[in-house]
């Protein structure tokens, strides 16, 4: 690789609030967007019930007084969990997105993790902060994955859909031989936001493991068609984002009010059908109306999900790339973003995608914490 690489560690805690994600990469970016990167190591650390208790109790805070606790507490997780991992590699940086507890596009965006932790341990610069200056740009601030999407598939051959399916599900288009400003991307909804939320409402599990809740059982017609028409952000056009605060515990709440009569197995069923039929709809609304598509790559989470990935093969039809092929395993797609927005902040990269966001400008994301 060339000497103009950098060996940044990654971190991801994203909206399915489940643990930290961990990526050592060494990376390289050159003046005309080449790209080179080598994944060195990863792990994931699970959060316990007590981190995602206080996360989830603080979805949605905006007053600086409950935050700055828990950014600190945030701070000092992502150092506990990841310490012993870290000693054991090198690397010029740590570039973290922290937790996200609050977001609204074009106003404001909070994501907690206090960086002093980290930097004072390693001693080496860490990076973080990555969607405010998009925002002070006039943009959403959001989603980052698109970035990191066109680095990967710009010199394809072929027009492209990245799937990312976190908490919440975002999407990236990468055309054939596309310059940067080609790219779409947005956030098209739920992610497994939804069907952990109701797993862990009616089963006290953290998930739908293996698919053993939504297996033998129904998709209720009359709750789908509830979901889709009571979505706004669903039919909503880019650019856009939303978070789990949109499609979380409150979101459940409401709809239960009127469907709590159905069956249980047949609700989380449906909500895994909406999550597929959410990505179809903004698809066919926003990308397919101006585009072919020749293959679609999906990754985060919810690739594992036996009976998600089953809907979204026949909803969307489109042949499928794994991921594995670029040397990027599904899981850590995310805290392989995290190294390489890092290193893009130390080079002075602009990093940001106005095409995604709305933002005004090309901006370097991010900010610099030293010790």
């Amino acid at each position: 690789m060339k000497n103009n690489s950098l060996t940044i560690a990654g971190f991801m805690s994203g909206t399915s609030m489940d643990g930290l994600d961990c990526c050592i990469a060494k990376v390289g970016i050159s003046e005309n967007w080449d790209f080179n990167y080598e994944i060195i190591a990863t792990k994931s650390f699970d959060f316990n019930f007590n981190v995602r208790d206080k996360i989830c109790k603080n979805l949605g805070e905006t007053q600086i007084s409950n935050i700055v606790p828990l950014d600190d507490f945030m701070g000092k997780t992502f150092l506990n969990l990841s310490k012993d991992f870290l000693l054991s590699h090198k690397f010029d940086a740590i570039s973290i997105h922290g937790q996200t507890i609050h977001h609204r596009d074009k106003v404001k965006t909070i994501q907690v993790g206090n960086p002093c932790y980290l930097a004072s341990f390693f001693k080496v610069p860490v990076i973080y902060n990555f969607r405010q200056k998009d925002i002070d740009a006039g943009g959403n601030g959001a989603p980052l994955m698109p970035f990191l999407d066109w680095l990967l598939f710009k010199k394809c051959d072929t027009n492209t859909v990245a799937i990312n399916l976190g908490g919440i599900s975002n999407i990236s288009f990468i055309k054939k031989k596309s310059i940067k400003s080609d790219v779409l991307g947005f956030d098209t909804g739920p992610g497994m936001s939804l069907i952990d939320e109701y797993v862990f409402k009616i089963w006290s599990e953290k998930c739908d493991f293996n698919g053993k809740y939504s297996a033998d059982s129904q998709i209720e017609e009359s709750l789908l068609n509830h979901l889709v028409d009571n979505s706004s952000f669903i039919s909503a056009p880019p650019p856009k984002s939303t978070t789990r605060e949109d499609f979380g515990a409150s979101f459940i709440d409401e709809f239960l009010k009127y469907f709590n009569h159905l069956n249980e197995n047949n609700i989380l069923r449906t909500l895994v059908k909406f999550t597929s039929l959410s990505l179809k709809l903004n698809i066919d609304r926003f990308i397919k109306d101006k585009y072919e598509i020749d293959n679609v790559v999906i990754t985060g989470g919810g690739a594992n999900h036996p009976f998600l990935m089953s809907d979204i093969k026949k909803d969307l039809d489109i042949p499928q790339v794994n991921i594995i092929d670029y040397g990027i395993e599904s899981k850590f797609k995310e805290s392989f973003l995290m190294s390489v927005l890092g290193y893009a902040k130390i080079k002075g990269i602009e990093s940001n995608m106005p095409s995604v966001t709305g933002s005004h400008k090309s901006i370097v994301l991010g900010e610099i914490y030293c010790d």
